[in-house]
């Protein structure tokens, strides 16, 4: 009997690189002999039933292949089955990353990933390592940000049937809705939306004569990316602040169109282009996410202009910049400087007058005033100057812990930031060996926001003199540690932190109070600020002292952990958690990874905080 096909060979789709298998079924006398064909010709040892292809091509794709079955009794040949050939999946690339996003605080920021590959492509965003509920497409929008979120990371993970890539991590960035005003307790700042504001400043006090724009942007770009948020600028500048002798700009632009100089400038005659380059540094720095804190007229080198223009131009002048610039919401003014003057009435009014100028044509930013050195606080001027007060600047080159609480002590409460101590690579006050380092550095900004402040301005001799390579200087020891003070005090409800003035927390090896010790390197004062319902106090140990902790303060058992201020790494304190009952004696472990003695204990009821 001649064959007859009972099943014909089935169109056949395949990967390239695979391989396709074409099968008949049929029937008649036996042997039954079998030559498959691809195209019409005989495929060369293909004799069987079933007929197997080596691995294919994308080029095979779209041939045919037909078999004819044979005995003696006669040949019957196969329909034809059509080979169709993919090609291979194609594991993603990704073509453009996710890119860096700033927002302000209330605001969401989106990111987007481009890739190409094999469809179809399957998308998981993930937030600071840890995937995103929901977020599998191409693009990620945030909810409405808050500063908390600043400085978390951002990738995707690409995939398909042949793989996976993983972008690259792109950083979010939110500044605080500005202006800052006082918040609740009146004790810390907060932005439009109610977020405390820690003050992260620096002092480039002489950057409006000193830089141009573009040099401006580089500086505040670095600042930004090491973590500050304030900037301290004079909007007058002579050579008591690193300017020239006639208050102009690098390039010769005067403030004022009428006098040469301090000693003679009409504070009636503002000059355009130099305010213009004023609001041209305000709109850079709320680009960065910088408050300027700006001096309207310092009184370290321009009381003689006051002097000479008397109260009413001077009234005049503050009015103006307060119409300017009171909708430019990155500002808080800083009147004063070195202000040694302050207790005489002539001078105080005159320097009233300008902040009261302000604030009757600029109801929208807090005002402050730095008063003398040493050692000063802004509520020490209890004048006409103290109704336009918001905000309390504590000034000191002795333990800063001192002013500061001496600011936070005082009425009516307001809150305390520290404006002015040692700067780097500085010894002005000659109170101890050398240029003040980071170890001196450390101190007042510990002591400082242990002691009821929310906030201080750094200062760097390079960054606010603006020396020929300055630049050189962006980068320095001090820089990179204040991040680690910025990091821990970001990590924790820092604004609900009180100072323990009475010792509850710290009950020995407090060592000695010493408000006018300037030698600060022999200093051994420990500062502890807690908040009162017992779930955290954050101790300031610069001497390495062995301290005795209440343990009973806290409401429910303790987990312990020195934290290196030099380096921003914790070390867990062995037996922790303790109970909170009785008492124990503390020892910070040695040295620091810079080698100094200085540790901060971080004592908390949720083990989560470290």
């Amino acid at each position: 009997m001649a064959p007859t096909i009972t099943t014909q060979p089935g169109n056949q789709t395949v990967t390239a690189g695979q391989t396709a298998t074409f099968t008949v079924i049929a029937t008649g006398t036996a042997p039954l002999a079998y030559q498959w064909q691809k195209n019409g010709v005989s495929v060369t040892g293909a004799t069987a039933a079933s007929y197997t292809t080596p691995a294919t091509t994308t080029a095979d794709s779209g041939s045919t292949f037909a078999v004819a079955v044979s005995n003696t009794a006669g040949t019957v040949t196969s329909a034809v089955a059509t080979l169709t050939v993919n090609p291979a999946p194609v594991a993603p690339t990704i073509t453009t990353q996710p890119g860096n996003q700033t927002v302000t605080a209330g605001q969401t920021a989106t990111f987007t990933v481009i890739a190409t590959g094999t469809a179809p492509l399957a998308y998981q965003w993930q937030k600071n390592g840890v995937s995103v509920t929901g977020a599998t497409a191409a693009s990620y929008t945030t909810p409405a940000t808050t500063t908390a979120d600043s400085g978390s990371t951002f990738a995707v993970a690409v995939s398909n049937t042949a793989g996976t890539v993983t972008s690259a991590v792109a950083t979010l960035t939110v500044n605080p809705a500005y202006p800052v005003k006082v918040g609740p307790t009146g004790r810390y700042l907060v932005d439009q939306n109610n977020n405390p504001f820690m003050i992260v400043g620096d002092s480039p006090q002489s950057m409006l004569v000193n830089l141009s724009i573009s040099d401006m942007a580089t500086y505040m770009a670095d600042r930004q990316a090491h973590g500050f948020n304030s900037i301290l600028v004079m909007v007058l500048c002579e050579s008591y602040t690193a300017g020239n002798p006639f208050g102009t700009t690098y390039d010769s632009i005067a403030p004022f169109t009428i006098g040469t100089s301090p000693s003679d400038y009409d504070l009636s005659t503002p000059n355009a282009a130099y305010f213009q380059r004023l609001d041209a540094l305000i709109s850079t720095a709320a680009s960065y996410g910088l408050v300027v804190f700006l001096d309207p007229i310092e009184t370290g080198g321009w009381l003689t202009t006051l002097r000479n223009n008397g109260a009413m131009q001077a009234r005049n002048y503050g009015a103006f910049l307060g119409s300017r610039y009171k909708n430019s919401p990155n500002i808080v003014w800083e009147s004063g400087n070195d202000f040694q003057t302050w207790r005489d009435s002539t001078d105080n009014n005159l320097v009233y007058q300008v902040m009261a100028g302000i604030a009757s044509a600029d109801p929208n930013h807090v005002q402050t005033i730095e008063l003398d050195y040493r050692l000063s606080y802004s509520n020490q001027d209890t004048g006409p100057i103290s109704s336009v007060l918001a905000i309390d600047a504590a000034y000191t080159y002795f333990e800063t812990y001192d002013a500061v609480l001496s600011a936070y002590n005082s009425s009516p409460t307001l809150p305390t930031f520290l404006t002015e101590s040692n700067y780097e690579y500085e010894n002005v006050s000659s109170f101890f060996s050398g240029l003040t380092g980071v170890f001196i550095l450390r101190e007042q900004a510990y002591w400082t926001m242990t002691s009821g402040a929310c906030g201080q301005l750094y200062g760097n001799h390079y960054t606010w003199t603006f020396l020929p390579g300055w630049q050189n200087f962006l980068d320095s020891p001090g820089t990179l540690e204040l991040a680690y003070w910025t990091k821990l005090f970001n990590s924790i409800p820092w604004w609900n932190l009180v100072p323990d003035q009475s010792h509850q927390i710290v009950t020995s090896g407090y060592g000695t109070y010493n408000g006018s010790n300037g030698n600060l390197p022999n200093a051994d004062y420990v500062t502890t600020a807690w908040i009162t319902d017992g779930s955290l106090a954050i101790v300031y140990d610069p001497a390495g002292n062995t301290l005795t902790v209440n343990l009973q303060k806290f409401n429910q058992s303790v987990t312990a952990a020195w934290y290196d201020p030099s380096n921003g790494i914790f070390t867990p304190i062995s037996g922790s958690p303790f109970p909170n009952s009785g008492t124990i004696q503390l020892t910070p472990p040695g040295k620091n990874h810079d080698g100094d003695s200085d540790w901060v204990l971080v004592l908390t009821t949720s083990s989560t905080a470290l």
